[in-house]
């Protein structure tokens, strides 16, 4: 955390305005994120021991299974006859390609049901985040205070842990795990790694368990997972230079509707006329207050 910059940003999908009107933000499940290789880390230790530990495993489950239920063989026998019963899934077992993939998707799936992450990033004007995160321009740019105790809680220490900024490390080569390794154990590398060809977002991440989140709202099949975002962490707002007006009134309204938002700035990016660059130049929030100010008088005489 010492090394951590002046100021964070989170790149917003348009349809996000709801952030700063309900002072939620959501931690997303590895799962969720656009980079297929999160959280998967290469796999070593794929000897003929470690292929004989895997099977030993299995057959020790099944077996316990088998003896609660009042099975009298015993477990030598008891694996004998399930490896004559079950051929083709010993066979897989010890096929190292399907052991790697059933491996990695265990340790994935350990860590998507436990861990949401917020990812922000130290690049205040990168274009192809724009782009990809605000949907081509239309979002906008929150600009938050990494000193602040949402991302530094009391207590907690400078390494990975929960509620602790965390720069992402940005590496030509997976991360490589051993396989019997514990899903706890070989998480920790890859909780804070990514390939080279992301480094240019800059990422820095908080980590929270999913338990712990302040509301659970569902998407489809899967469940957003929401916690509280303290006001006074938000330092500016920075719309996209193609919002429409009434997303940009929208911000407006809900800044100034909570009376802890009082000191967040609201600025628009702009074409830089000279480079291919942004700049960002206050809001005319007058505009926007007597535009929004006209559309609900319109909306009342119609009723």
């Amino acid at each position: 955390m010492a090394n951590a910059p002046k100021s964070l940003f989170k790149y917003v999908h348009p349809d996000r305005v709801d952030i700063l009107e309900k002072l939620q933000i959501r931690f997303t499940q590895p799962s969720r994120f656009n980079d297929p290789f999160e959280m998967l880390p290469s796999l070593d230790g794929l000897d003929a021991k470690a292929i004989d530990a895997a099977e030993e495993q299995v057959h020790r489950k099944m077996y316990l299974q088998y003896a609660l239920r009042g099975g009298t063989h015993r477990f030598e026998e008891f694996r004998k006859i399930q490896a004559a019963h079950n051929r083709k899934a010993i066979d897989e077992l010890k096929n190292p390609q399907i052991l790697k993939e059933k491996t990695i998707a265990k340790h994935l799936k350990h860590w998507d049901d436990r861990v949401g992450i917020l990812s922000l990033s130290a690049a205040e004007k990168n274009t192809p985040m724009w782009a990809h995160y605000a949907k081509s321009h239309e979002g906008f740019l929150i600009e938050f205070d990494p000193q602040h105790s949402f991302f530094s809680p009391p207590g907690k220490s400078p390494d990975i842990d929960f509620g602790i900024l965390t720069q992402v490390i940005y590496s030509r080569a997976r991360p490589t795990i051993d396989i019997q390794a514990t899903p706890v154990l070989a998480g920790l590398r890859m909780l804070k790694t990514k390939s080279e060809k992301w480094k240019n977002e800059k990422e820095w991440r908080v980590y929270q368990l999913l338990e712990q989140s302040d509301a659970k709202e569902p998407l489809g099949n899967e469940i957003v997972h929401l916690y509280k975002l303290p006001p006074d962490c938000i330092k500016r707002v920075v719309v996209g230079l193609r919002m429409d007006f009434a997303r940009r009134a929208r911000i407006v309204r809900a800044i100034e509707a909570n009376s802890s938002l009082k000191n967040v700035h609201v600025f628009e990016a702009v074409l830089d006329l000279s480079l291919y660059d942004l700049k960002y130049v206050p809001l005319a929030e007058e505009l926007y207050r007597s535009i929004d100010g006209l559309n609900l008088r319109a909306s009342a005489s119609l009723r």
